[in-house]
């Protein structure tokens, strides 16, 4: 439940800063790609979509991601994705408690586009 809700504050902090972020807009602005975050059982999944400036949500799995951000459950993503530092993502991916499908380099645009609204 607390993943679940971390991912629609994040999507409401992206949707704030396409709109009134210029750096932020200016980051997204050339970008047409799918990132989703989910567990590993698919109970909780948000897929991102970003098209060229505009951003849009919605619960659930997806088809046709870019990549996806996959968290052996939220428990652990929710104490990942809310730690300030890198650390405790790299001791997640260590551990197999973190892995990415698909392009990682999406994964990473999208970390970096989030470090810029923090």
């Amino acid at each position: 439940m607390k993943f679940a809700l971390l991912l629609l504050i994040l999507y409401r902090k992206i949707k704030r800063a396409a709109r009134t972020n210029s750096s932020y807009q200016r980051y997204i602005r050339t970008m047409q790609t799918r990132i989703l975050i989910k567990t590993a059982d698919g109970k909780t999944a948000r897929l991102y979509a970003f098209d060229r400036g505009k951003v849009s949500s919605r619960r659930g799995d997806g088809r046709d991601v870019a990549a996806a951000l996959v968290w052996s459950d939220g428990a652990t993503a929710f104490r990942v994705m809310r730690s300030a530092g890198e650390e405790a993502s790299f001791q997640a991916a260590a551990q197999g408690k973190m892995k990415i499908e698909g392009q990682p380099l999406f994964v990473q645009w999208f970390i970096n586009g989030v470090k810029m609204i923090r």
